[in-house]
């Protein structure tokens, strides 16, 4: 059996690894809608030599998304938004990591048990369901990777 993360770990999974791949990451975000906390989720999956099928890669995407459209994309758009306000797009700023947080508990709760020991590309996987074209976001998992590796 699989031992899954608790919030904590991921967390500080998360904190450990984003600033390393944060440009990527917020490429793919924009480019072709994946969610960055999927993407550090499959990343840590991926480290750990799990998989999950395509349909369980979809049901964690599906999971994220009512806390992702209703808390953390308000938040982030009114930061945006306020740029020229350091004060409050600081305060802003917490509000979405404490969002994203959110979020990661959301995907905790619905990891389904992996499969471990088989390698699998679960990003690319994720991508592909997100936006076929391959064009779209080739280049920048190849640049994730690439930062990966450092």
């Amino acid at each position: 059996m699989v031992k899954l993360p608790s919030s904590e770990q991921f967390w500080q999974f998360c904190l450990e690894h984003y600033p390393g791949l944060q440009q990527p990451l917020l490429r793919l975000q924009d480019d072709v809608g994946a969610n960055v906390n999927v993407l550090l989720l499959l990343l840590y999956a991926e480290q750990h030599r799990w998989h999950w099928s395509a349909t369980e890669i979809t049901r964690l995407h599906q999971a994220v998304q009512p806390v992702h459209q209703q808390v953390t994309l308000p938040i982030r758009q009114l930061r945006r938004q306020l740029s020229e306000q350091p004060t409050i797009k600081v305060a802003l700023l917490q509000a979405e990591l404490a969002a994203e947080q959110l979020e990661q508990q959301a995907l905790l709760a619905a990891l389904p048990e992996p499969t471990a020991g088989k390698a699998a590309d679960l990003i690319r996987d994720y991508l592909t369901q997100l936006a076929p074209s391959t064009e779209r976001w080739q280049q920048t998992l190849f640049d994730l990777r690439q930062s990966q590796a450092r």
